[in-house]
């Protein structure tokens, strides 16, 4: 990989296909877009806890929307554009809050004295889904954007006497009519769907590949990407299934990260962190520039480092709560050599072994 400096510049030039967004000290993970894509929030513990932050697509105006003793996380946007779901820890419990990106108003949604993480709001902003780990057992669950009328909608999906992965790494998925709920589930191969309104889970994806963080597709297929490691090599690949028919067409293939990842809405940028800089960073790819998809398959591809210095600006009010171990399943990529893909392969048995 050539890097190539760019100090002063704050933009990115038209045309380069691989974009560092981020180089502050900590870890920058889980990027968003905003449902117009004009603005990317992500979750950082640059300052010592886990904060939701916001940029915008070309690595400027860093900003701070949560601060204090906090440990928040997994950020998603509502389709209004205006605010955005997350989870906090207070130090015993872990729940759902929402913040207004305008002025940094904070509310907080959930109260079930329990583990509470990655909220998914619905189409029409009405509902979410989340996980809740309770008494050693995960199950996803669908409230009133509000947090009102909590009920699971799966029984024991994965559970620490089952010897299953007991915490929650992606948010589930809703289809574009709010009928039907896509998902992960804990033996961490399979993907599942299940109604929205007392539905029966159902396995849609079950081909003894490793797959995982399904979505809906604009189409109404649900992608998805399966993971596969090799001794000397390892990557990923993006897949669309057709609940009608069956058939599952490759969108792409040998991506050289792993997911999820957060696709532009034409499909044609993607946001994803990577410790190839040697700090877990944020970057971009863009499939339209010269050498694109060889940025995406990891082949020599050019980047830019973007350095711009992260302004606190306004942080919202937040309530006093202590911070929580990180458990969040972060993005490896690059052009991986043996010690990188090395690496990688520890990642991934240590994580299927919590």
């Amino acid at each position: 990989m050539i890097w190539r400096w760019a100090p002063a510049a704050y933009a990115i030039a038209p045309g380069d296909a691989l974009v560092q967004l981020t180089d502050e000290r900590g870890i920058d993970a889980r990027p968003a877009w905003s449902p117009d894509n004009r603005t990317i929030a992500y979750q950082s513990n640059r300052e010592g806890n886990y904060h939701i932050y916001l940029m915008n697509p070309d690595g400027t105006n860093k900003r701070a929307l949560t601060q204090g003793a906090t440990d928040n996380r997994h950020p998603i946007w509502m389709a209004d554009g205006k605010t955005i779901l997350f989870d906090s820890f207070n130090g015993t419990h872990r729940e759902i809050f929402s913040v207004n990106v305008a002025d940094g108003n904070i509310k907080q949604l959930t109260r079930l004295g329990a583990s509470a993480n990655f909220p998914a709001p619905s189409p029409d902003g009405k509902w979410m889904t989340f996980y809740l780990f309770k008494n050693e057992v995960l199950d996803l669950w669908k409230a009133r954007i509000d947090g009102s009328d909590a009920k699971p909608l799966t029984r024991e999906m994965a559970s620490s006497a089952a010897n299953q992965c007991t915490f929650a790494c992606h948010h589930a998925g809703w289809s574009e009519d709010g009928r039907n709920i896509v998902y992960s589930a804990g033996e961490l191969d399979t993907i599942w769907m299940v109604a929205s309104e007392n539905g029966t889970p159902q396995k849609i994806i079950d081909d003894g590949e490793d797959n995982h963080f399904p979505w809906f597709l604009p189409d109404g297929r649900v992608g998805y990407i399966t993971e596969h490691i090799e001794p000397s090599n390892a990557w990923t690949d993006f897949w669309a299934y057709d609940l009608k028919t069956g058939k599952r067409d490759l969108l792409q293939t040998r991506m050289a990260m792993q997911g999820p990842l957060a696709w532009s809405n034409d499909y044609r940028r993607v946001l994803f962190p990577s410790p190839r800089g040697g700090n877990f960073d944020i970057y971009l790819i863009d499939l339209d520039a010269d050498g694109g998809t060889d940025a995406l398959q990891g082949k020599n591809a050019k980047s830019v480092r973007i350095i711009t210095p992260a302004p606190a600006g306004a942080p919202a009010r937040a309530p006093t709560v202590a911070p929580q171990e990180d458990n969040t399943s972060l993005i490896v990529g690059g052009a991986l050599g043996f010690g990188a893909v090395l690496a990688l392969v520890l990642f991934f048995a240590l994580r299927k072994r919590k």
